[in-house]
């Protein structure tokens, strides 16, 4: 892969700024002995995978204490703790389902006689590098190979959807790439750092190559979840036909009403967590249950009501593109409508025909959810009625009691259902108050930057974007303090966009939201189920973004597969 760790640039995650033979030990037996450290150490400590990049240079910089080698080793450490985490994952995964990248760098240039075509590298297995022999080896087995440069081919091949593993050869710069999309799709990975870089004859423990290749266990492969398939199933549950089966009993006019609403736009992101966490717990070729599809719906029971609620309180006239309810029924039917569907969530939960002390913890789950909602939207509205200081701490505070229970209550439910005990629920609840002020946080920077502002500026609701401006206005606070308090300002929106851009303060809220982010990735530490962990690690990417837009469910348009025509029916 092309050399780019000559320079002096630093990465997110690995740094560049010193010489990349000092990064890597030149002493053969020096790098066998640390890897051997590190997998003791990743047996001992049982860690399971995924684990995010801090987290592995926080086990890398432990060890490298402990066996007194050099911190500049640190880049090459992380990789090895990486290798020893994913190790017995990628040993159940068939070999026709692993794609082993190698660099185009291992070849002498001058002397290669192989072709490039629009996948990389041909090789013609001549013999004069150790290319040829590790295709082969991994051919034989049915495992694609692909001699190819840079991130480029990693990040297409994860979004085909084709490949369950990754075996990369690289150098530590180009390994550090790869990894944002290896961390976004939870695909177990290993990765054989370069001991020598360069454009041209670069070097490697061809023999680890070879060991990671040839990993086989005789446990059972745990199927990844496919979460595209999986959220289609979700949606046919919320057509009419079926909905009506599940919901509404007698059609009274109000049930018509209610059905009318429940089958109406959204993404059914809530009744997807739940049913998806159910899977990853039970397994995922297992049939989803009658119980937990009656658990699915009664999770968007609850989120349709609190939007026809939301609705009202924010005299919004618009929703799916059609008029809200109570626009269009009037502010007593809707508000009916919505108390109606809150009891029907209730009732679903009940009547879900699970055992009676997981519908006991079930209900329980929901009630607290439920309530914290109603104490954070109070809080919204009391300071939207008695308009005051705004502090990103008063902002956060209503995004963790609005925001997270939704999420909360989603994943609890279908880990309930599975027979989760209440030290996993604590730990989806941490999870869930990061993931949902991540997302609000989210929600509110695109506000500002699209047409959301106006509506927060009408409203003047609690905003993130506008406590720090109120907190870092300084000669132009004034204008803030008067749009807070509710008063009209000549100023249009734009002006109040200008101010808020001029003071940079869009960078610190995604500073912010890498945060929170980060936080709840840093509460899955103590999960020991690797599927499940694995899943909440995609959810966090899927639910709020990260690495490319195109991940999984943001495949809009068609992508061309990276797999070459010759070897593609060994992963299809």
């Amino acid at each position: 892969m092309k050399n780019k760790d000559k320079d002096t640039t630093t990465h997110a995650g690995f740094s560049d700024a010193v010489s990349y033979a000092s990064k890597v030990p030149q002493d053969r037996s020096l790098r066998e002995s640390i890897r051997h450290r590190v997998q003791h150490a990743v047996r001992q400590e049982d860690l399971i995978p995924p684990l995010s990049l801090k987290e592995l240079r926080h086990h890398a910089d432990e060890i490298i204490q402990q066996i007194r080698i050099p911190a500049n080793y640190n880049d090459f450490v992380t990789v090895l703790v990486g290798n020893a985490v994913w190790e017995n994952t990628m040993a159940t995964v068939p070999y026709d389902k692993r794609v082993l990248l190698l660099p185009q760098c291992l070849r002498d240039k001058a002397s290669c006689p192989a072709q490039l075509d629009a996948f990389g590298l041909l090789c013609e297995e001549c013999g004069r590098c150790p290319t040829g022999d590790l295709q082969a080896l991994a051919e034989d087995l049915g495992t694609v190979v692909l001699v190819a440069e840079g991130t480029t081919v990693v990040t297409k091949l994860l979004e085909s959807g084709q490949v369950e593993a990754v075996i990369g050869v690289g150098c530590l710069s180009a390994l550090e790439r790869s990894f944002p999309y290896l961390t976004a799709t939870a695909i177990p990975g290993m990765a054989i750092p370069l001991y020598k870089d360069g454009c041209d004859k670069t070097a490697v423990d061809v023999d680890w190559i070879r060991e990671a290749v040839l990993l086989k266990s005789s446990k059972p492969w745990e199927t990844r979840l496919n979460l595209d398939r999986l959220r289609d199933e979700v949606m046919t549950w919320f057509q009419e036909d079926a909905l009506s089966s599940i919901l509404m009993q007698n059609r009274t006019v109000t049930e018509r009403i209610a059905l009318e609403w429940m089958t109406a736009g959204g993404k059914r992101w809530r009744p997807f967590l739940a049913t998806s966490v159910y899977q990853a717990i039970q397994g995922a070729n297992q049939p989803i249950p009658e119980t937990m599809k009656r658990l699915a719906v009664a999770v968007e029971c609850f989120h349709k009501a609190s939007l026809v609620h939301d609705d009202i309180e924010d005299d919004d006239a618009c929703r799916y593109g059609k008029p809200t309810l109570h626009i269009e029924h009037g502010m007593p039917v809707a508000l009916n409508i919505g108390d109606l569907l809150v009891g029907e969530g209730y009732r679903l939960i009940a009547e879900c025909g699970t055992e009676a002390h997981q519908i006991a913890h079930m209900l329980s789950a929901a009630s607290h959810g439920h309530r914290d909602l109603c104490l954070g939207q109070g809080e919204e509205l009391y300071w939207r009625a008695r308009p005051d200081r705004l502090s990103t701490e008063k902002v956060l505070d209503i995004f963790r009691r609005k925001t997270s229970p939704a999420f909360e209550v989603a994943l609890s439910l279908g880990a309930l259902c599975a027979g989760a005990n209440g030290e996993l629920c604590q730990i989806l609840k941490c999870y869930s108050d990061s993931l949902g002020i991540a997302y609000q946080i989210r929600d509110d920077i695109e506000d500002f930057t699209g047409d959301g502002i106006d509506s927060d500026f009408r409203v003047i609701r609690p905003s993130l974007m506008l406590a720090l401006a109120v907190e870092n206005a300084n000669g132009r606070k004034e204008i803030l303090k008067r749009l807070i308090h509710g008063e009209r300002l000549q100023a249009d929106s734009e002006t109040i966009r200008k101010i808020i851009s001029d003071m940079k303060l869009e960078q610190k809220a995604w500073q912010m939201f890498e945060e929170y982010k980060n936080e709840a990735i840093r509460a899955l530490r103590l999960l020991k189920n690797s599927r499940l962990k694995s899943l909440l690690f995609r959810l966090v990417y899927k639910i709020l973004g990260g690495v490319s837009e195109k991940t999984e469910f943001h495949q809009q348009s068609v992508i061309p597969s990276p797999v070459p025509e010759r070897t593609r029916e060994s992963v299809e």
